[in-house]
């Protein structure tokens, strides 16, 4: 099941998915956004199509039941106003949805019985407090994020996997050599939405290869893309594809 589905790489993903011959469900919040986006018609059940909230841990049982891997892409998202300042939704600040949001996921994932890998999309810069983006609608989101992360590890989940991403960009994917760090190496480096999506389609393609990992995830655009496989060897390794591939 993939969560933050109508998201734009949670939508690349259960394409992605559907593509590939795997039976996935899509948890959304909007029915709407839903066939606008995922191109469903009956946008129900039928459709692997499930509505809910993640902050209401009571909608998530039923669309979990039965569920192999989890795949969590739901994220706070702060909003600008014409004064350039940035704000949150009120329920939708980085503690609910990227804390108490992915934490409400992973717990209901463990009381489904049926969960063996957990996938949550983070992202770079949560172990570097205090940055540009922490501060964000005073949201502190990294903060939260790393909480998340930190929950997820600590949950007893047989297998995890735990992906932070750069800077997003909406260019397709598959053109760069995708690079694995660790504590925030990368920081300034970005990566696209379609990589990040392939990349947890990998990770769930080959569970042995992505089991137990957490990683900084970005990409150098002067190389050719390579091996997804060579990636999550780069992300055991600690000294990582950075090393020899990135001015840091």
């Amino acid at each position: 099941m993939v969560t933050g589905a109508t998201g734009r790489t949670g939508s690349l993903l259960f394409l992605a998915l559907q593509s590939a011959g795997i039976e996935a469900r899509a948890f959304v919040r909007n029915i709407t956004k839903a066939r606008e986006v995922l191109g469903c018609k009956a946008c129900d059940e039928s459709e692997g199509i499930y509505v809910g909230d993640i902050t209401d841990p009571e909608t998530l049982g039923n669309a979990l039941r039965g569920v192999r891997r989890l795949v969590i892409l739901t994220s706070s998202y702060p909003l600008q106003l014409p004064n350039g300042t940035y704000y949150f939704p009120p329920g939708e600040y980085p503690k609910d949805i990227d804390w108490i949001g992915s934490n409400n996921q992973v717990r209901t994932a463990l009381m489904a019985g049926s969960v063996e890998h957990i996938l949550l999309v983070s992202s770079m810069g949560t172990t570097q407090p205090d940055t540009f983006l922490d501060k964000l609608g005073d949201g502190h989101a990294l903060f939260y994020k790393l909480n998340g992360e930190i929950d997820l590890m600590a949950s007893g989940i047989p297998s995890y996997t735990i992906i932070k991403p750069g800077g997003l960009l909406s260019t397709e994917g598959g053109r760069s050599l995708l690079l694995a760090g660790h504590n925030d190496r990368l920081m300034h480096a970005r990566v696209t939405r379609a990589d990040v999506a392939s990349v947890l389609l990998a990770a769930i393609l080959n569970p042995k290869h992505s089991r137990n990992l957490r990683f900084d995830l970005s990409s150098d655009p002067d190389q050719p893309a390579g091996s997804l496989l060579s990636l999550f060897e780069d992300a055991r390794d600690w000294s990582g594809s950075w090393n020899n591939n990135v001015q840091l």
